[in-house]
């Protein structure tokens, strides 16, 4: 948060004396509407861009052999892409177990700022959106504007609009990476715009932390696509396959504001002999994460000491509850168990990682 600085202000005399000349006119400074009108002219103009009801954008294909990368895009906010989308509420899906959360807290919200059709700078011209100049700034040879964009939700984010090309530089945003982590303050550089039904699109992205400058992301977009016919249901969690473990993971996040009821299915799991057999330390560890990072502290913690009480020798139940007790602030006894962790299997990366934030924290 910037903080104002307050500048008093001496009194003076009032001397009555003569007008002043009168002062050439000076134009108006530019405004962040201003800035906005002449970002959306420059990539084809708000008609053209609201006539695109859909895209389908992809990447080349892997090294592997696998097909690349590949988003879809529909108004107002339909979204997918890989295992996460918003079809009306934002979702993650997780094949190994079947578990599909319909999530909130802080992964909803970053799925919900990525599913706007629109980027920020045309939705700024929309109710419950606010956008302001801020200044400018030299973002590597170019030179441009800076305009901070709150979203409805009072999330910000700034983007940065070339001052002779008009189109989008860069976008910053300060957000946490992962669901436990301090916020990192990120910038994603545009590149490579073309015209797609006669609006420019950029084909590649590359994000990095400002603070290390490490690249965090890089994509690159072989092709984009307009007003593809898709079909509401390709933007919905994929089939899930209906077994007593998905089931299971399903029913506890659901409940997962309830700790007693998300509980109570996981122990009638274990005492009903037709299911007691099944191997659940990994599904538990799974949906107990996402009641983590959903804001089902109490329901995540213990559900994952119910998952080392049964797997008390396992390094990943211990590491699970250790993440845990972080979430909750109880960090002593979190690096107790990323410690023992590590004991039980040395090359247990995700303890070593722990570990170490927690060096650089304290």
């Amino acid at each position: 948060m910037r903080l104002l600085r307050h500048i008093p202000v001496a009194a003076f005399a009032i001397l009555v004396a003569s007008p002043a000349p009168a002062q050439p006119a000076r134009p108006s400074a530019i405004t962040a509407p201003e800035i906005v009108q002449r970002y959306i002219d420059a990539r084809g103009g708000l008609e053209k861009m609201r006539a695109i009801r859909t895209l389908v954008m992809r990447g080349p294909p892997r090294t592997n052999g696998k097909p690349g990368r590949q988003m879809l895009r529909a108004r107002p906010f339909y979204l997918s892409i890989g295992s996460e989308g918003n079809d009306g509420s934002p979702w993650e899906a997780y094949d190994d177990y079947g578990l599909q959360p319909r999530v909130t807290d802080a992964p909803g919200s970053a799925l919900r700022h990525t599913a706007y059709f629109d980027d920020p700078l045309v939705m700024s011209r929309e109710p419950g959106w606010a956008i302001e100049l801020t200044g400018t700034e030299r973002i590597g040879d170019r030179d441009t504007w800076r305009l901070r964009v709150r979203y409805p939700d009072g999330f910000t984010s700034e983007s940065f609009v070339d001052k002779e090309t008009w189109l989008l530089v860069a976008r910053r945003i300060t957000a946490p990476v992962h669901a436990f982590a301090e916020p990192v303050t990120s910038q994603a550089v545009f590149g490579d715009w073309r015209a797609v039904n006669g609006v420019l699109f950029p084909y590649s992205l590359r994000e990095i932390d400002l603070s290390t400058g490490e690249a965090m992301d890089a994509s690159v977009w072989q092709s984009i696509e307009a007003n593809v016919p898709l079909a509401p249901s390709v933007f919905s969690p994929p089939p899930r396959a209906d077994t007593p473990v998905s089931r299971l993971v399903n029913a506890i996040f659901a409940a997962r504001h309830i700790p007693a009821d998300a509980l109570g299915w996981y122990h009638d799991f274990q005492r009903n002999p037709a299911t007691s057999g099944i191997d659940i330390e990994g599904a538990i560890e799974s949906v107990g994460y996402e009641c983590l990072k959903n804001g089902a502290i109490p329901t995540g913690t213990a559900l994952l000491e119910e998952n080392l009480r049964a797997h008390p020798n396992s390094a990943k139940a211990h590491y699970g509850i250790g993440r845990a007790y972080r979430a909750a602030g109880r960090e002593a006894d979190a690096l107790t168990e990323f410690r023992e962790a590590l004991r039980l299997e040395p090359a247990l990366t995700a303890a070593k990682d722990a570990i170490a934030s927690a060096r650089m924290k304290y």
